[in-house]
């Protein structure tokens, strides 16, 4: 008797940009958990409860690879049926994910979709909205749900089995994760993604806080559910086997996981018989209260907490409902992380209620000098269809965007009371700016511990790449990739010369962004490079100083006090003097660069006796910030660290050369630079190359 046969097909989907196109590239960033999750699910449930048929898994990413429709519908013939499920669907990913949903019910696939946005709306109306019943009337199942549920996903796929799919699978239960089976690494799938040494691992699912903004209590829950700790550590080393070395644990929050202590003695455990497990969390603000949690996570491996920060205004905080984060404990939970290793990564919402463009400046200036964060991922605030947000709005006919493809926290999706159209976008554009400049970039390298420098610098790259093309580096990968026929249908299909032309201006900038950043991070690697040197600790010094006098000086400024501003600025000076006059005495710097610093030193202290001339405050305070920061801490760069002058003079000449160029103003004395030039960047590149690329790894 020939047995049937069921292929399942699980589908992770991208989104599209402005322009129509999905977002999709030669390589990924973070294996999808949730495809994990299925893969590892479907195949305990094959092997247990479907014993009577044949049942294969294929995983597919739309991020990293081209969907194959046609492919897959040629799989269906006489005694096998193929179903694709689209899995985790974000809002975001809903109007990508519907138009491969209509596709394949177009071929005759059948189809399931599940995930955030589903399941959130389904947990919220009574009936399914408009974006739903599309779905529904094309023959798409709607999952509601966690397919972990007793009998649920061996219910769903009998039924795609016998041909006979239900419209809508509705899964109330919170299933308990104690013996799930624990999502294993993508296989083949893996190596589409930057480093095939990481994978994604869920511990425990739900949280007990209340915040308005998030679905996950209306999709997970409040109580935790997890999965017991033996299960998770005897993943990890199977894992570890094949190779993946580095985890990202996706629980919304770990620190409130039962098992937490367990998972970490167990890591620790590992790591005293030789398997070496890295790997970052999500945990709320008052983790580091709990007794032992940190140190702990230091042992066990952690180099990464990520935390809902979300916002540094109190007033925002309770509008949200964030009511345990305490504004005046974060700076004093970021040194705790710090003190143990462990790097701060904070989710900050720019456009909460009682945000302004002035005002979202100041708290990124909090967010840099004071709270000393070390990445921060921005998000414009989105109603996500689950949220209490969203059925407050809905329910008080609050107009919001109905293309859900913009709820990926780049886009303005409702009017905001205190910023107009467009100005809410710029505030986030500047904040993202402020945080991966250069400038904030050399002050968060030279205060990071030198076992996670080099992190720190691979991702300042990625953010700062991130911030000057406008995109969320949560949905960036290497290399954009933009296929012709995978276009949002709305747009229509772009003629081949048309689209040539387009990837041609795209190649063009790309190669000039690239070549940008190189440059710059050429400067931030020489300004960086040597943070426990005297050299080094004197520029940290004078950077965090001036950058906390700064932050007073345009609070004094703001509020008319410009003789307190003026007692900064004054201390700051007697500081930059100390400092140096500290350095000129040791021995790391030659001859010249001693003698050159107490010049520095002699200049300061003149300008410093001019200081107290009877100017007007406000002209004393612009004078001592544009001296401070162009000839203290730039002329002590380009004084103590070799090269840093170099590489500036050769910036200079550079934009300044093409800038002739440009407007045809380019003399023979001009051209007959271009050799030296062309040569001493040739040295300087190379120089910087073989260092990064290949010392620091």
């Amino acid at each position: 008797m020939t047995r049937e046969h069921l292929h399942v097909v699980y589908i992770r989907p991208s989104t599209y940009d402005d322009e129509g196109y999905v977002i999709r590239f030669w390589r990924g960033v973070l294996p999808s958990n949730t495809l994990a999750c299925l893969q590892t699910l479907t195949k305990s449930v094959a092997e247990n409860e479907l014993a009577h048929a044949d049942v294969t898994v294929e995983l597919l990413d739309d991020t990293v690879q081209r969907i194959p429709v046609s492919r897959i519908a040629r799989m269906r013939r006489e005694g096998t049926q193929v179903v694709v499920g689209f899995a985790g669907v974000q809002s975001n990913q809903f109007e990508r994910a519907s138009d491969l949903a209509l596709e394949f019910r177009k071929a005759g696939v059948q189809v399931m979709m599940g995930g955030f946005h589903v399941s959130g709306v389904l947990g919220l109306f009574d009936k399914p909205t408009h974006e739903l019943e599309r779905l529904l009337d094309a023959g798409v199942s709607l999952v509601r749900g966690e397919a972990e549920a007793p009998g649920a996903l061996a219910a769903i796929l009998e039924d795609a089995l016998m041909g006979e799919m239900k419209p809508i699978y509705n899964i109330l239960d919170f299933p308990d994760l104690k013996n799930a089976p624990v999502p294993r690494m993508l296989g083949d799938l893996q190596k589409r993604f930057v480093s095939k040494e990481m994978a994604t691992i869920d511990t425990s699912r739900g949280c007990p806080f209340n915040c308005s903004f998030c679905t996950i209590i209306n999709v997970q829950g409040r109580k935790m559910r997890y999965r017991s700790s033996e299960c998770v550590l005897k993943a990890i080393e199977e894992n570890h086997a094949e190779g993946i070395r580095v985890y990202f644990f996706t629980d919304d929050n770990f620190s409130r996981n039962p098992v937490w202590s367990d998972i970490f003695d167990g890591l620790i455990a590992m790591k005293a018989r030789g398997i070496n497990i890295i790997f970052m969390m999500q945990v709320d603000t008052n983790a580091y209260k709990i007794p032992g949690f940190v140190e702990k996570a230091e042992k066990a491996g952690c180099y990464l907490a990520f935390i809902g920060m979300e916002s540094v205004n109190p007033v925002n905080l309770e509008a949200i409902g964030k009511q345990q984060n305490h504004v005046h404990d974060y700076a004093e939970m970021v040194e705790t992380y710090h003190r143990h290793n462990i790097l701060v990564h904070v989710g900050y919402i720019i456009g909460l209620p009682d945000d302004t463009r002035e005002s979202v400046n100041r708290d990124m200036d909090v967010l840099r000098n004071e709270v000393k964060v070390d990445f921060a991922s921005l998000f414009m605030m989105v109603p996500l269809p689950g949220s209490k947000d969203h059925w407050r709005m809905m329910q008080e006919c609050v107009p919001t965007d109905a293309d859900y493809n913009n709820y990926d926290g780049l886009h303005e999706t409702f009017k905001h009371p205190k910023m107009a159209p467009g100005m809410w976008r710029k505030a986030y554009d500047e904040a993202m700016h402020s945080l991966y400049g250069k400038e904030n970039i050399v002050n968060t390298l030279l205060r990071t511990p030198a076992g996670r420098r080099d992190h720190m610098y691979w991702v300042s790259i990625w953010y700062r790449y991130c911030t000057l093309e406008g995109i969320h580096p949560m949905a960036t990968g290497i290399y954009r990739l933009k296929d012709r026929k995978s276009r949002r249908p709305i747009f229509g299909r772009e003629n081949v010369v048309k689209y040539a032309w387009r990837r041609a201006k795209d190649a063009v900038h790309g190669f000039r962004r690239y070549a940008g950043m190189f440059f710059e991070f050429e400067e931030i690697w020489m300004l960086t490079r040597e943070p426990d040197d005297p050299r080094w600790k004197t520029l940290a010094a004078l950077r965090t100083r001036w950058a906390e006098v700064q932050q007073h000086v345009a609070d004094c400024n703001l509020r008319g006090r410009y003789d307190d501003a003026v007692q900064e600025l004054k201390a700051m000076l007697a500081a930059a003097s100390e400092h140096m006059t500290q350095l000129a005495r040791g021995s790391r710097l030659s001859c010249i660069g001693r003698r050159r610093l107490r010049r520095m030193v002699r200049e300061v202290e003149s300008f410093s006796k001019k200081f107290d001339l009877q100017l007007p405050g406000w002209r004393k305070v612009v004078d001592a910030e544009q001296y401070i920061g162009e000839r203290i801490v730039a002329g002590y760069e380009e004084t103590a660290i070799r090269y840093v002058a170099t590489r500036r003079r050769m910036t200079n000449y550079r934009h300044d050369f093409f800038q002739r160029l440009a407007t045809g103003r380019v003399w023979v004395v001009d051209l007959l630079k271009v050799p030296y030039a062309v040569l001493l960047e040739i040295l300087l590149a190379c120089r910087f190359s073989v260092r990064v690329f290949t010392l620091n790894k």
